[in-house]
């Protein structure tokens, strides 16, 4: 699977394959009431809310309804929108998407988040 030339993870790809990761939005809708993340993780872990396929590049998301989103709170000064797809983030309000960043390669992603950050200091992305 290739999101604008980015090739999703052979892990994650496995994951959506063995119903591990919601492969619609009805599925990840279930997430609210019934974590997919195993109750042996530490908190903030169970908290992830795995977004389902389609994914989008941050590009294609501030071209759409989430450019509001990016373009207050996303740290868009730290990445290319068009290298770096969305595909979690850390449950309801909590306003951090976890990304999959492309900058050094087009088929093996680091993943980051972004981190929160009190009004003045201003959010980061964190690898």
């Amino acid at each position: 699977m290739e999101i604008q030339g980015l090739h999703i993870p052979d892990l994650l790809l496995e994951l959506l394959d063995t119903g591990r990761w919601p492969r619609d939005s009805a599925r990840a809708w279930e997430q609210n009431n019934r974590p997919l993340i195993p109750d042996d993780r530490p908190r903030r872990f169970r908290r992830i809310y795995l977004h389902p396929p389609p994914f989008h590049t941050v590009a294609q998301i501030l071209a759409g309804d989430g450019a509001g989103f990016y373009s207050q709170c996303g740290a868009l000064h730290q990445l290319v929108p068009e290298r770096v797809i969305e595909v979690a983030d850390f449950g309801i309000g909590a306003d951090s998407p976890i990304l999959l960043e492309y900058s050094v390669s087009s088929s093996d992603p680091r993943v980051i988040y972004l981190e929160r950050r009190f009004p003045r200091r201003g959010n980061r992305l964190t690898f």
